[in-house]
């Protein structure tokens, strides 16, 4: 298994990327405007218990094509109409998510990005964006 993604982090995904689009197209005359934007998950070094995740929105892939395997992407999800990818992950990081779930959760007070039911976590701090591995 790699990840798990569910509905709502895919439609917070699609909005995100129509609206940086959209920016994109009124905004500038860059002829990256519409180059395939997806959203990346990564594990970064940091936090109350070690690690954090992240996720950020991006338009370059680190494909096989340099030395450094580790940092190679992984695509997660890509549209099926025109396999553009959607969400995300260089090699690396997915040794710290095999398993989680990626998903948007909407709360009273903010809505994010969350990586819940990490198997490879033993534990996590109270905000949940930072975690320990076992």
């Amino acid at each position: 298994s790699t990840l798990i993604v569910t509905e709502s982090c895919l439609n917070r995904v699609e909005t995100l990327l129509k609206q940086k689009r959209k920016k994109d197209d009124s905004g500038n005359n860059n002829a990256d405007a519409d180059d395939g934007y997806f959203l990346r998950v990564f594990v970064d070094a940091g936090g109350c218990s070690g690690y954090t995740y992240q996720f950020e929105i991006d338009n370059v892939l680190d494909t096989d094509d340099d030395d450094d395997e580790e940092s190679e992407d992984i695509i997660v999800v890509s549209t099926s109409v025109s396999g553009e990818p959607r969400i995300v992950v260089d090699k690396t990081s997915l040794g710290f998510l095999e398993g989680s779930k990626v998903d948007y959760v909407i709360e009273m007070i903010k809505s994010a990005f969350v990586v819940a039911d990490n198997p490879l976590s033993e534990s996590a701090c109270g905000c949940g964006s930072s975690f320990a591995m076992k």
